[in-house]
């Protein structure tokens, strides 16, 4: 199928994009349900849902775009997803942080989030936001646009959370979106703060050189979002 690349803007042949990467934990067939699932009670689709036999993703970006970001960023997020489910392991029973010493490549697992939120994103406003497309598919770029801010939490929620939305932070308004796959949920922000004060902010994974490895303990919050809505818990 032709459409917009969601990356680089430009209309050509679209290949799947799994969101996350295959290798971290998207390999299996899963259930989806879309809006026309789950609001147009007058149409004969309400209340089912769809089967992806390739996991969740769908046909967002471009062959170049998929392969660039898929050869550069996706192993450090799947060592990323594979860390995180160990520290999962240890989580107490009922606490709300999970600490855990991680092996990490800060900008590349950064730049791999964000390839995610830019494919799922039909709004275009990550699309038409200056300086993210170079910051993306320059590998070695550190220039994310100011006002961006990238936040996660850990998850054992097996319901998939892919979206954005305007909602009301304080009591002013938050443009954000959401990815939930465990074992973690990601957060973007665009000039406004987070509709939670006690998510992992990682904007600053900006600061790293491609490639580069860091040893850190991360704490990061335990959440279980409790619907398919992005900002509620």
């Amino acid at each position: 199928m032709k459409g917009t690349c969601r990356i680089c803007g430009e209309i050509k042949k679209l290949t799947f994009e799994h969101v996350p990467p295959q290798s971290a934990f998207n390999s299996s067939p899963i259930y989806l349900q879309k809006s026309i699932h789950l609001h147009k009670k007058d149409n004969h689709l309400f209340g089912k849902r769809i089967r992806s036999n390739q996991g969740a993703g769908g046909y967002y970006l471009c062959k170049t775009c998929n392969n660039n970001t898929g050869s550069w960023y996706s192993k450090s997020y799947r060592n990323l997803a594979y860390m995180g489910t160990a520290a999962l392991c240890y989580r107490v029973h009922a606490s709300k942080y999970i600490s855990f010493e991680y092996a990490i490549q800060p900008l590349n697992v950064l730049k791999q989030v964000l390839s995610m939120f830019m494919a799922i994103d039909t709004s275009d406003n990550l699309l038409d936001l200056d300086g993210l497309k170079a910051f993306i598919l320059n590998k070695k770029s550190q220039d994310l646009p100011n006002g961006l801010r990238v936040y996660m939490y850990h998850t054992t929620s097996k319901s998939i959370r892919n979206g954005w939305a305007m909602v009301l932070s304080n009591g002013n308004p938050c443009f954000m979106g959401e990815i939930t796959f465990a074992p973690f949920g990601f957060i973007y922000t665009l000039d406004s703060e987070p509709v939670r004060k006690d998510f992992f902010e990682i904007t600053n994974f900006s600061n790293y050189h491609f490639n580069q490895t860091i040893q850190a303990r991360l704490t990061m919050p335990f959440i279980m979002p409790k619907s398919y809505i992005p900002s509620f818990y």
